[in-house]
C-alpha cells in the first residue's frame, strides 16, 4: 500500500516520522530524527514528507532511544517505507489567499 493511501485509510491526524529499513535496523528518511510532519500534509503535498506519497509502506517500527538523548518527538507514529533511487520530489502546494489592501482596510480570503 501506498503512504498516501495508508495515512487516508489508517492514520488520523498523527505525528509521524518515515524511516528506511537498513541492516542495523532503521534509519531516518530525513537527516535528523526530531524531523516529523503531520500526517495528513503528506496528501496534500505539503511539508517534509510530501515527497513519499507514493511510496510502499513496509510497516511500522518502534524506535528506542537512550535516556541521554534529546527527542522531542518521541511519541511520533515511525513508517517504515521504500526506498527508490530516483525519489521524485514535488512542490509543495501553498494556500492560495487573495489579499485587499486599502489605506485603512485590509483583508485576506
Amino acid at each position: 500500500m501506498k503512504l498516501g493511501e495508508f495515512i487516508k485509510n489508517f492514520s488520523h491526524n498523527n505525528v509521524i516520522r518515515l524511516v528506511y529499513k537498513n541492516k542495523g535496523g532503521h534509519e531516518v528518511v530525513l537527516n535528523d530524527w526530531n524531523d516529523v510532519s503531520m500526517d495528513w500534509e503528506v496528501n496534500k503535498q505539503k511539508g517534509k514528507f510530501r515527497h513519499f506519497v507514493d511510496n510502499e509502506v513496509l510497516g511500522l517500527t518502534t524506535v528506542s532511544f537512550g535516556a541521554n538523548q534529546k527527542i522531542h518527538h518521541a511519541d511520533a507514529l515511525n513508517i517504515v517505507i521504500e526506498r527508490l533511487e530516483n525519489q521524485p520530489y514535488l512542490d509543495e502546494v501553498l494556500d492560495e489567499q487573495i489579499c485587499y489592501s486599502e489605506a485603512s482596510y485590509s483583508s485576506c480570503n
